[in-house]
């Protein structure tokens, strides 16, 4: 028996998009003092293995469309969840990362300093750049969840 490698990509590559959006739309639906905690506490390990998730599961259902071939009735369906958590990368580097490096600048504002008067506008800061964040996240969710979604069409062709 054979291995199909372009089913194996397809899976793996679906697994992979179904975690990414998964993952961040559960944080997307909590209360912003939860999210804001949880924020830092995911952001440096998130840092580290989002890019390989998205990455990988993007260039997986490529993978998968090229070995299927353009004859394939995935070929479509696997484009389209690849260039989907193609958008997730360039959303996330040009609108995700400059509201992620404001939390972090906020937040070090915060702890760097004693006690002062000034501490109220940091934490207000923090929340309305949290709620920024929380609209950036979903919008990214949206298309990790639609290549999720295309990659499942896929592998049922």
């Amino acid at each position: 028996m054979a291995i199909n490698w372009a089913q194996v990509l397809q899976l793996a590559s679906l697994l992979a998009a179904t975690h990414s959006s998964g993952r961040v739309s559960v944080d997307s639906l909590v209360s912003s003092q939860l999210r804001t905690h949880r924020w830092f506490r995911a952001w440096d390990f998130g840092r580290k293995y989002g890019p390989f998730v998205v990455t990988g599961s993007g260039l997986g259902f490529l993978g998968a469309a090229l070995l299927d071939g353009i004859n394939s009735p995935a070929f479509g369906f696997n484009v389209a969840a690849s260039l989907s958590m193609g958008l997730v990368v360039v959303y996330t580097v040009f609108i995700v990362f400059p509201v992620n490096d404001k939390l972090l600048e906020a937040h070090a504002n915060l702890t760097d300093h004693k006690k002062s008067d000034d501490d109220s506008q940091t934490t207000e800061d923090i929340r309305s750049l949290t709620a920024a964040w929380k609209t950036a996240d979903l919008k990214r969710t949206l298309l990790s969840t639609f290549a999720a979604l295309a990659g499942l069409v896929a592998a049922c062709k």
